[in-house]
């Protein structure tokens, strides 16, 4: 990596160590030693953990179950994809969940020279966190010793992280009865989130990467999580698991690719990240721009500027006319702007100055801008927006506009209007 490549890269995670420093995570993940993943994500925790993070570990076994059922000759069978869990299970289970367990606190307790474990003294806690109950009759359904979560030892929990400690939980709860219960390690994952009010939940699965670039898909509304349909089951699990911690609180889940090595890293300490985020909050956020932005509005318009596609407007004009420009937030900065110029009288508006930040134009932000200035024109009364181009005019066409006469323009407009440029005008009917 060149020197300016990697300060790139420093400078823009930095934000994110300080924002991150002291918060609590929960992160979960399919624990199959058969993969090679595995070191890496654990590694990768062990630096999260360095960096003053936080973490509550939540891992599955299904995979080591289903060899240790498969050798014992018992036949699995599910219902909305849970196991429905008979007592013949339960020697297997634990024996899934000792035999993970023991290889992950192997794994975390490693101090390889020239491995990202070198010097990292990692302390492991765990214990009985969790009291479970039976599931019971679903449906018609008997799932047997399958269960779910009755309470959380939060002060445990709690104790342990204050003690620099990673929790690291098995999905098995127990019954005051004495009962073993097998839990869905997802649904663990996000009740223990949303108990102990955790910063984030992460699910680290298979399929990721390929959904974000096959559907462009980055983030979605609790809503929208439940809905979506997605062959890959683990991934619908996990969506719906998300979409019900952000509903009991939980700001933001993300899904993350698990083969990509770095890819957790990727997601919490570059802008972009490298996952899909479930939240209800608006993560791009478009507000009304103030004189503080100008700088920001400058260096999105300048190189549009050069090259001929915007007309050039001095600091001094848009100091003056900030009140008619609107700002796009994604995670703390300005990635696009754009501006509004009401005209009144004839009902008309006319958008220009609409700038989207390199990096940022392939994700439709620039029609995200037209959609929002149109319900921000109608809202003023406006009936139709127009605007001038000498470079664009194919894309605004395919979004609705049409050509018009410069004498169709409102009368102030005509006055100023630049014939040398010789732009286009263009208008659509709101």
């Amino acid at each position: 990596m060149h020197t300016a490549e990697f300060l790139s890269f420093f400078y823009q995670a930095a934000p994110y160590i300080h924002a991150h420093r002291g918060k609590t995570f929960v992160i979960h993940f399919d624990a199959d030693f058969a993969d090679s993943y595995l070191e890496n994500i654990l590694q990768d925790c062990a630096i999260l953990q360095s960096l003053g993070i936080k973490l509550i570990l939540i891992h599955g076994i299904r995979a080591e179950i289903d060899r240790n059922l498969a050798k014992s000759g018992i036949i699995s069978h599910f219902s909305n994809d849970k196991r429905i869990t008979s007592k013949e299970m339960i020697p297997e289970i634990l024996n899934a969940a000792g035999s993970v367990r023991l290889k992950i606190e192997a794994v975390l307790s490693m101090n390889i020279v020239n491995s990202p474990m070198q010097d990292a003294e990692v302390k492991i806690a765990g214990g009985n966190y969790i009291t479970a109950r039976p599931l019971g009759v679903i449906g018609g359904c008997d799932f047997g010793y399958t269960g779910e979560i009755r309470k959380i030892n939060e002060f445990a929990i709690k104790s342990a992280l204050s003690d620099d400690e990673i929790v690291l939980i098995s999905p098995v709860g127990y019954a005051p009865t004495g009962e073993i219960f097998n839990l869905d390690s997802e649904e663990v994952a996000s009740t223990i989130a949303a108990e102990l009010a955790a910063d984030k939940l992460i699910y680290l699965c298979e399929g990721i990467a390929n959904l974000r670039a096959t559907e462009r898909l980055h983030q979605l509304t609790p809503e929208l999580a439940k809905k979506k349909e997605v062959e890959n089951s683990g991934i619908r699990r996990r969506m719906r698991a998300a979409a019900r911690a952000c509903e009991e609180g939980i700001a933001r889940v993300h899904l993350v690719e698990k083969d990509n090595q770095g890819a957790l890293l990727q997601e919490l300490f570059t802008r972009d990240g490298a996952g899909i985020m479930i939240t209800a909050e608006l993560y791009d956020i478009l507000r009304p721009a103030t004189i503080d932005d100008i700088n920001h509005i400058i260096a999105l318009i300048r190189p549009l500027e050069a090259n001929g596609t915007l007309i050039p407007r001095s600091r001094e004009i848009l100091e003056a006319d900030i009140d008619k420009f609107y700002v796009l937030i994604r995670d703390g900065s300005i990635i696009a702007c754009v501006a509004l110029y009401p005209y009144t009288q004839e009902k008309t508006a006319e958008l220009a100055c609409l700038a989207v930040a390199p990096e940022y134009r392939k994700h439709r932000r620039a029609d995200f801008l037209l959609e929002q200035l149109s319900q921000i024109a109608r809202q003023k009364g406006m009936e139709s927006l127009f605007l001038l181009t000498t470079q664009t005019a194919q894309w605004f066409e395919a979004r609705g506009f049409s050509r018009i006469e410069i004498e169709e323009l409102p009368e102030k407009k005509r006055a100023k209007y630049n014939r040398e440029r010789n732009s286009r005008a263009y208008r659509k009917f709101l």
